[in-house]
């Protein structure tokens, strides 16, 4: 590739300022401009912003500006999920401009279907008109319910069951709204928060679903969404607030696909608070993709393998995940793409350890 291709960062919290300092540095990529929502941030060099010194892109908190920049790519991070009508907007003004888009923001969005006819139809009119392309990814959702099955699954004369779970622990993550309102730590048991709602919950796991079935050639036929609970019995301090004794320290909830009378496809989190909290549930700090058929094989994929902190490292694959997928969806015809689309996302230069710049 002999022209950078030109990107703007929307947003820099924990996933976009991962994904900010890796365009700086790749060979391949131009950081051009940076959209912003704190305004403590608006007007100063973004590379300060988010620690890697000046680099010479200003932060602004004008969507105007950033439309009227020229650019390939924006890697979109906000946390749409609180608020996709207003992510779609976004999205939508950014492909009719003529610039590609990479997701991390609203995980339905992975497979739009999930979200409902009228996104896609959202989407692919932005994009014609545009002549743009959009691509929404993660790493749970996004990676490890997707790619990888799809990636085993060439190995399989039959699949019975397949299960990806996500095993991880939220001692470090300091998000409280997430942590204590919509997921329910720190609440009694038997208080009912946002994660009970199957509308709520389940909604992130659709998309993986859906595009698996596609993928493997399966239809749906119903959805099972499960939710359980542990408690601790002493307090316990994490970077979010306090968990008291009696109150929700670990949780388990699951979406599950039916097909063909049998439970075929579960997308499951195991989330705690201490690796000691609810012992006799699986632990770990990854995922793991069970499938029982012929052959019947478990794969297993560790982070954080050198005690670094789950949250940031999780962050990290995220962000990488986008950046990586930006060449690919540039190249792309346009339109909504999916990993079903998409050659498969490669680490271009990440063997290089020498300076970039």
């Amino acid at each position: 590739m002999t022209d950078r291709l030109r990107v703007i960062q929307w947003a820099t919290g924990n996933v976009g300022s991962q994904a900010l300092a890796a365009v700086h540095d790749h060979p391949d990529l131009e950081l051009v401009g940076a959209r912003v929502y704190n305004e403590a941030k608006v007007g100063r060099d973004i590379g300060e912003v988010c620690g890697i010194g000046r680099i010479g892109v200003t932060a602004t908190a004008d969507p105007d500006e950033i439309i009227a920049i020229d650019a390939d790519c924006v890697l979109y991070m906000a946390e749409g999920e609180w608020n996709p009508p207003e992510a779609l907007d976004d999205i939508c003004r950014l492909l009719a401009s003529g610039k590609n888009v990479v997701s991390t923001a609203v995980t339905a969005w992975i497979y739009p279907k999930s979200a409902g006819e009228d996104v896609v139809e959202r989407l692919e009119a932005a994009c014609a008109e545009g002549q743009s392309s959009f691509h929404a990814t993660g790493i749970q959702p996004g990676w490890a319910a997707e790619v990888l099955p799809l990636t085993m699954s060439g190995l399989f004369r039959r699949i019975d069951s397949l299960l990806v779970q996500e095993l991880m622990d939220y001692t470090t993550y300091n998000v409280p709204f997430v942590m204590f309102d919509v997921m329910g730590f720190g609440k009694p048991p038997e208080e009912k928060v946002l994660m009970d709602d199957a509308a709520i919950g389940a909604v992130p796991f659709k998309a993986p679903l859906m595009l698996l079935a596609e993928g493997l050639g399966a239809t749906i036929d119903d959805y099972i969404w499960e939710r359980q609970v542990a408690v601790t019995d002493q307090p316990i301090e994490i970077k979010a607030g306090r968990i008291e004794a009696g109150t929700v320290s670990a949780q388990r909830f699951s979406l599950t696909a039916v097909i063909e009378g049998r439970r075929a496809l579960t997308v499951e989190h195991i989330t705690r608070v201490g690796t000691d909290q609810a012992p006799e549930w699986p632990n770990g700090r990854g995922w793991k993709v069970t499938v029982e058929g012929l052959p019947s094989m478990v794969l297993e994929s560790r982070i954080a393998i050198h005690d670094e902190d789950d949250t940031e490292q999780g962050c990290l694959g995220t962000a990488m995940h986008a950046v990586h997928a930006i060449a690919p969806v540039c190249a792309a015809a346009p339109g909504v793409r999916t990993f079903l689309d998409l050659p498969t996302i490669v680490g271009r230069g990440v063997l290089s350890q020498g300076p970039r710049r």
